[in-house]
């Protein structure tokens, strides 16, 4: 999974420039572009003939059906977006951003004065906390605190603006979508589609429990509690949705995320949106994958999946108030929102 996103990232990319409405995407999909937006594309066989590392392992690529005629797509609104992922897709660009924007934040990292100036901002707010003394899980617990305390994430970014003033300057990563298309069956996919909607969501939640507590890092908090959908569209296929951004805890800005799995012709078909200013509380990914007609959910599985999850909801609700964390005052009062 961390590779296949990899490729999703690194994969951002550069072909021709085409002004368009709707754009035939292939595998029988088409997209709609806003207007003025810009769009590229580039092949898996493109982008392995520039980073020829990314195959070393070619099993996640045939469980997901990524091919070498395989495409990842971008569309943005905005030329220094563009400017970003050409960076990031060659290897003069990827040494040039790493000299002029990580190297430098990697050396502040390591610098003693600046270091003392985030242990004062620390101490501020935690002027009992035992640092030389502290055990791996008081440490955890206390990054825990400072992710709770929006007065200390302003400190830092307060630390930091200079570095993101620098990497904004000349990046703007406002606004864009980036989609996968793949060209071969996606075997995976294909192993689990008789599975239940809700074996299937509950896998997924274990999985991203599994991984923060494998991290033990209060950073990924989000990831353990994310919010999304599974569900089977008109089609049949499963698909899954979310629009919970998995926002950074050290980060005060609001951004706002989209994200939309599910496979078409047994080939597998990514979408993710990302907006952070004038967004509407929302990004564009609905808009643009609208002409596919993946993201339309059958009657049937419509009415399953809300009375699966209402009644998921009875139960946690059930157990909150047999462990005294709610009144019953609150509990039927509760109970009464939900059923209705």
């Amino acid at each position: 999974m961390k590779k296949l996103l990899g490729i999703v990232v690194l994969g951002l990319l550069l072909c021709s420039n085409v002004e368009a409405q709707t754009k035939n995407i292939g595998n029988g999909l088409s997209i709609n572009i806003p207007n003025k937006y810009k769009y590229f594309e580039l092949t898996f066989r493109q982008l392995v003939s520039r980073f020829p590392e990314i195959v070393s392992d070619e099993q996640i690529y045939d469980d997901f059906g990524i091919g070498m005629g395989a495409k990842l797509i971008v569309i943005t609104d905005n030329q220094k977006t563009i400017k970003f992922f050409n960076d990031v897709t060659s290897v003069t660009g990827l040494e040039k951003l790493n000299r002029k924007h990580v190297q430098p934040l990697m050396q502040k990292l390591q610098d003693q004065k600046f270091l003392d100036k985030m242990m004062k901002i620390i101490q501020k707010e935690e002027p009992n906390a035992d640092f030389e003394n502290m055990t791996e899980e008081e440490m955890v617990q206390l990054m825990e605190k400072i992710y709770d305390n929006p007065k200390m994430i302003k400190a830092f970014e307060r630390l930091f603006k200079p570095n993101f003033k620098k990497f904004f300057a000349e990046y703007d990563l406002d606004k864009y979508t980036i989609l996968l298309i793949g060209d071969k069956n996606a075997e995976y996919l294909e192993e689990i589609k008789d599975e239940s909607i809700s074996d299937l969501t509950q896998n997924l939640k274990d999985l991203l429990e599994e991984f923060y507590e494998d991290t033990n890092d209060p950073s990924l908090k989000n990831i353990r509690d994310w919010q999304f959908e599974i569900a089977k569209n008109h089609n049949g296929n499963l698909y899954l949705y979310s629009d919970d951004n998995l926002q950074s805890p050290y980060v005060t800005s609001t951004y706002y995320s989209e994200t939309f799995w599910t496979t078409h012709n047994n080939k597998i078909f990514i979408a993710s949106s990302i907006c952070t200013e004038k967004c509407n509380a929302s990004t564009d990914l609905l808009d643009v994958i609208k002409p596919t007609n993946l993201f339309v959910e059958s009657n049937s599985i419509a009415t399953d999946s809300t009375n699966n999850n209402l009644v998921e909801q009875l139960n946690s609700l059930n157990k909150l108030y047999k462990s005294g964390a709610l009144t019953k005052e609150e509990f039927e009062k509760a109970k009464k929102k939900l059923l209705n």
